[in-house]
């Protein structure tokens, strides 16, 4: 594609001005959660490389175009979900089944391919949505037990 880089920056920053909007407070509250989820998502991707699950393009420079992707819509995403649906686990649970269904059934896997950022391989879409799953079971769970432990210091 003719103007992949500009895609690819697009897809780092534009999320990012969304940010704002969260309000400073949910920012500093549900941080240190989308830095635990996008730190482990980055060890399940070089761990499902290895075992060809899928596969990642390196991109133009010595940045990994999934670096793009988990450091833009991802950590974003995450901290909006944790924001609207933190406190609410149904909602948060089908919140993210939804969002999960939609990316995998419905055209974020066709358009990572399509951009040469990544494609599943030896997983199939079911699979991967176990897998996308269980990092929204984690990333609740890591807020939870981080606010836990906050209120057991007070």
């Amino acid at each position: 594609m003719k103007n992949s880089k500009w895609f690819y920056l697009l897809m780092l920053f534009i999320p990012w001005l969304s940010v704002p909007l969260l309000g400073s407070r949910a920012l500093k509250r549900y941080l240190p959660a989308a830095i635990f989820i996008c730190t482990f998502t980055k060890a399940v991707d070089l761990f499902g490389e290895k075992k060809k699950w899928w596969k990642f393009y390196k991109g133009s420079s010595s940045f990994q175009r999934m670096n793009l992707f988990n450091l833009g819509p991802y950590f974003v995403s995450s901290l909006w979900m944790m924001r609207f649906a933190y406190g609410r686990f149904p909602l948060y649970i089908f919140a993210n089944m939804i969002l999960h269904i939609w990316f995998i059934y419905f055209g974020g896997l066709k358009l990572l391919d399509q951009y040469r950022i990544g494609s599943l391989r030896k997983l199939t879409k079911f699979q991967y949505f176990v897998i996308d799953f269980i990092r929204a079971l984690l990333l609740y769970g890591f807020q939870y037990a981080a606010e836990l432990s906050g209120k057991q210091k007070k």
